[in-house]
């Protein structure tokens, strides 16, 4: 996935929008575990601010097929995503202990930056809807389409802890007394 500059770098000021409209990055596919839908498109926009900098904003709506981590159904999603990066015209490979990326010529590749993008707008775990209700853990239905019935199951070594819980809104609990330094007077 690439952008041409060869207009915005002729001088400071200048910007320019353009839509790319391709298949995904592989690098993009690959940080993502749900296969993506084609064709991507992202909107870019480079901004010339001088000294050999140019500011490119890439965004737009990452659309996947996910299956839902509670309930285990399949959808499909749509994310936003969006990145800024600051390019600079240099000779050299890109380096991480620096706070820009390098590129020489009249293009930029945006594979890395939009990669990035895509792979931090998906959440940890993927739900089909907020509300999602999940499976039952004993006979696996779907809450979401049944009420099963089942009972919660009992962890025994909490036992002998629900024993000391004891709801008593009866009466109101007299504070104690305290001094000055938050003691308890006696």
């Amino acid at each position: 996935m690439e952008v041409r500059v060869s207009d915005v770098k002729k001088w400071a000021g200048r910007e320019e929008s353009v839509q790319v409209v391709e298949s995904w990055p592989d690098e993009a596919q690959a940080r993502v575990d749900y296969p993506l839908a084609n064709p991507a498109r992202v909107d870019v926009r480079v901004r010339n601010t001088g000294g050999g900098a140019l500011i490119v904003e890439v965004s737009g709506t990452v659309q996947a097929w996910a299956v839902c981590s509670r309930c285990a159904e399949s959808f499909t999603i749509a994310l936003p995503f969006s990145a800024t990066e600051e390019f600079r015209d240099e000779a050299g490979r890109n380096d991480q202990s620096l706070d820009y990326s390098r590129f020489s010529g009249d293009v930029i590749n945006l594979d890395e930056v939009v990669s990035d993008a895509v792979g931090l707008s998906f959440p940890i775990a993927v739900l089909c809807r907020p509300d999602c209700k999940g499976l039952c853990p004993q006979c696996g239905a779907n809450w979401n389409q049944i009420e099963c019935g089942c009972r919660a199951a009992v962890d025994d070594r909490w036992a002998q802890l629900a024993q000391l819980w004891v709801r008593d809104t009866s009466e109101p609990k007299e504070e104690l007394e305290r001094d000055n330094n938050g003691r308890t007077k006696t």
